[in-house]
């Protein structure tokens, strides 16, 4: 009595005390209280509302987004208030009005661009206040005497080599260059004949250096971005974050664990014609009817896909196949051609060398080398037999936003890395390994497992009490140093995990699987 304790001795002199299970009750209690008192002596966990919180991430989302919006609205009508439309403005040439409306009512004899830039030189900014050219385009269309820009920003630097760029960055104040040093360099490998692209590079034929590369090396400020937006399966970026990226973007893991994101389709009766047409026809067939068959289905999910293939024979392979195809199937013509089809971006089959920069929902990757008809391998794969060839396997097999599949006629132990040392032939022989056995094959990546290490004790309390109530749980789950604290196995759907982060406090799952979201302030508070 003294402690407290009279409603519990009540309770148990009642008429229905024997059926009372009272350890069970006071630990309940105590554990409850204790849970209250922790909350009311720190300041933090008393003066938090989970429903406020809510209310205000929110709020502030609203907000941001309104933000972004006005801030477009700002710069577009600062743009538009330069222009001058019917009436003539004081701070803008008359002539060079006259002479731009003249040129766009002729309909012949135009004076050549490069000239008509030179003689609007206070117009064209207005108009044109942002100008998009290529480096050639710079030198090609602008007078050494225009103007100074404000700002120079090279995109896709690595691709652009040094004597390009001189000229477009002597025309601007400042410069930005955003390039990927893991990703294509600028190569003259297939404008020189295109007739040896299988055979070993010439010394006129090596990479170029990239203005990137040259900036790199001198040491200007740069910044790393670490976000990678594209994969929707973390198994899709997680062989070169790791073989190239040294495991340090952030990715984030996906609830659908089978895929992991990555498909091999080992065709054993594949041949690669050597020496004569450079193609592997089975592969390309193999390729070809899928494509074809998932464009058909009306029941497939709606994707936008890609082909990447190896060499250019190869490609124009695949295109000559699907052409027939297109001829005798009209109804998949939507998703082809300069028009976007309804479920998106048209149909590519591009090769190493032109693909950097596309992106696509789903990539069909043709390996195209393998045995030949007398059942031997060469280690000849095209480019990537040269240096900087694993650059060109990293940007042909991080294309894809959902699902790589593929096809090839050669399995990684026929690769035999005692005949080369190019590193692009390694990290194929990497990769194959990688598409067939999935994330085993990582020795730095770490699958879904259910033994994994918690890092907390709050987090072992948790999974131990959800395993109680029979959930399958996985500790850390992910490859990347982004993890998923708590991962719970869908009963309904074994290949999909929710997961619970510590960092969010918050159950949550990624849709469309069906779960009750909860948080564990309320599911310890049950305990």
């Amino acid at each position: 009595m003294k402690l407290g304790l009279a409603p519990v001795i009540a309770k148990l002199e009642s008429a229905n005390g024997h059926a009372l299970d009272i350890p069970t009750l006071f630990e309940r209690s105590f554990r409850r209280t204790l849970f209250f008192a922790t909350v009311e002596s720190e300041t933090t966990l008393r003066e938090f509302f989970g429903r406020e919180q809510n209310e205000r991430i929110e709020r502030f989302r609203q907000v941001d987004e309104n933000m972004a919006g006005l801030a477009c609205e700002i710069i577009r009508a600062r743009l538009a208030a330069g222009l001058p439309r019917d009436q003539v403005r004081d701070d803008i040439p008359r002539a060079e009005i006259g002479l731009l409306r003249r040129e766009i009512a002729k309909k012949i004899r135009h004076i050549p661009v490069r000239q008509l830039l030179n003689r609007i030189p206070t117009l064209l900014p207005r108009l044109k206040p942002c100008v998009l050219m290529s480096p050639l385009s710079v030198a090609q269309y602008l007078e050494p005497s225009h103007e100074i820009f404000d700002v120079v920003i090279f995109d896709e630097a690595s691709q652009i080599p040094v004597w390009d760029a001189i000229g477009a960055i002597a025309r601007g104040k400042q410069l930005i260059v955003v390039g990927d040093p893991k990703q294509l360099p600028p190569t003259n490998f297939f404008t020189s004949t295109g007739d040896d692209e299988d055979d070993l590079v010439p010394e006129e034929d090596k990479d170029l250096e990239s203005i990137l590369d040259e900036l790199m090396t001198h040491g200007l400020r740069h910044k790393r971005l670490k976000w990678h937006y594209r994969s929707r399966h973390e198994g899709l970026i997680a062989f070169s974050n790791r073989e190239y990226y040294d495991n340090d973007l952030l990715t984030f893991p996906s609830p659908e664990t089978a895929l992991g994101g990555v498909r091999f389709k080992h065709l054993p009766k594949a041949r690669y014609d050597k020496g004569k047409s450079r193609t592997n026809r089975v592969e390309a067939e193999a390729l070809v009817l899928e494509l074809v068959a998932r464009l058909r289905n009306p029941d497939a999910p709606r994707r936008s896909y890609g082909v990447v293939t190896f060499n250019i024979a190869q490609q124009q392979l695949v295109e000559n196949l699907l052409d027939e195809e297109r001829r005798k199937h009209p109804d998949i013509e939507v998703h082809f051609g300069d028009e976007p089809p309804v479920e998106g971006e048209p149909v590519f089959v591009k090769n190493l060398e032109n693909v950097q920069g596309d992106e696509r929902d789903v990539i069909f990757f043709s390996i195209c080398f393998g045995l030949d008809e007398t059942g031997r391998v060469s280690m000849n794969f095209g480019p990537l037999n040269r240096d900087g060839g694993e650059r060109r396997l990293n940007v042909a097999i991080t294309r894809a936003k959902h699902e790589v599949v593929v096809f090839s006629g050669l399995r990684a132990d026929q690769i035999d890395l005692t005949r080369t040392r190019a590193r692009g032939v390694r990290d194929l022989k990497g990769f194959l390994d990688y598409a067939e056995r999935g994330p085993i094959a990582l020795a730095a990546a770490t699958s879904v497992s259910a033994d994994g290490e918690a890092e907390s004790e709050f987090e072992n309390m948790v999974a131990n009490r959800l395993r109680r109530e029979g959930y399958e749980i996985h500790h850390q789950v992910g490859c990347s140093g982004y993890r998923i604290d708590l991962g719970i196995l869908d009963p309904a759907n074994r290949a999909g995990i929710c997961s619970a982060s510590s960092a969010t406090a918050q159950l949550t799952i990624a849709p469309p699987l069906p779960v009750i979201v909860t948080n564990f302030a309320s599911l310890f508070s049950r305990v």
